[in-house]
């Protein structure tokens, strides 16, 4: 599965509580490169004994839901960049305005939606994207939202 941080695929591994009548709760979740190393983590998480499950479709499940989540998480949250981003470049190069940040060319990517305003600069949205298609309907919700024309940079966020 797709590790969202460091944007590699490695192994994941879900723990979760299945009670009757009751959608299953996720109490932990591990991406690992290696199989064994997940349940190293689960040990050192505190959890000792669990029934193994390789359904595929029920981890695939567990994944997504949990990516649900930290899509709208990373949609949902704004944050306001320290104020010393201001006088950085290339905030201090460039105009007011709504740009998209990506982190790198090839898929998957991290891309950022950042609001420069005079004296602010605004993360306004933040997407991992996994093809051509996600950036794009990434590009299209935020012009949606905000109805603001768009910059593309292609740059390393190392400012961010």
């Amino acid at each position: 599965m797709l590790n969202p941080i460091d944007l590699h695929y490695e192994w994941f591994g879900v723990l979760w509580l299945e009670e009757e009548n009751h959608f299953p709760i996720i109490v932990g979740y591990w991406f690992s490169k290696e199989r064994s190393e997940i349940t190293q983590d689960a040990i050192l998480s505190g959890f000792s004994t669990w029934t193994e499950i390789g359904d595929h479709s029920m981890i695939m499940r567990m994944y997504q839901s949990i990516r649900n989540k930290q899509k709208k998480q990373d949609w949902e949250k704004r944050t306001r960049l320290s104020l010393r981003t201001i006088f950085n470049s290339p905030w201090n190069e460039v105009s007011p305005g709504l740009y998209l940040i990506k982190s790198r060319d090839t898929y998957p990517l991290h891309v950022s939606a950042i609001l420069k305003k005079k004296f602010w600069v605004w993360l306004e949205h933040t997407a991992v994207c996994e093809t051509k298609e996600e950036l794009q309907a990434f590009m299209q919700r935020v012009h949606e939202e905000h109805q603001m024309e768009i910059s593309m940079k292609n740059t390393k966020p190392k400012f961010l």
